[in-house]
């Protein structure tokens, strides 16, 4: 018996996405990717993942196009990776609001200003996107040290 329904052919564009991206894993993987680790290890050791576990959510991963692998660079996000960006801000925003004073949040902001975010996509104050060379995120968990995303972890 499968664990979940297979949406890959589903008319709703909802459930095709679900199909891609509605794995934890998966989540955290792009997290990583987005923050610039590109190695299997380093995924493996950034998001606790058993070996077996990462192999198949990168095969799966590469298999929906959201990353590509290269034997010296490691795994790079592809143009449809890039796209989930705005999805990793919307958890991160959820986040923050379910547990406002929690001490696990993750605050992003330009990166061109610095301002906070009031969007997962688009800079109010300046009205520039948000994408992987425009956007910083904090951690609490990091002591509340700001990184940017870095172009290096983004093909």
């Amino acid at each position: 018996m499968p664990l979940r329904s297979d949406w890959s052919t589903a008319t709703c564009p909802i459930a095709r996405s679900a199909d891609v991206l509605a794995d934890p894993w998966v989540l955290l993987i792009l997290r990583e990717l987005f923050s610039g680790r590109r190695r299997f290890d380093e995924l493996r050791d950034a998001t606790g993942a058993a070996d077996s576990v990462l192999a198949r959510r990168l095969a799966s991963m590469s298999g929906s196009g959201l990353l590509t692998r290269d034997a010296e660079r490691g795994y790079a996000l592809t143009d449809a990776g890039r796209e989930t960006l705005p999805i990793l801000h919307a958890f991160a925003r959820f986040s923050r609001a379910t547990d406002p004073d929690g001490p696990w949040g993750l605050t992003v902001s330009c990166a061109r200003c610095g301002e906070v975010a009031a969007s997962v996509d688009w800079c109010a104050t300046c009205a520039a996107p948000l994408d992987a060379a425009s956007t910083r995120w904090t951690r609490r968990s990091m002591g509340g040290e700001p990184f940017d995303l870095i172009s290096g972890g983004v093909a």
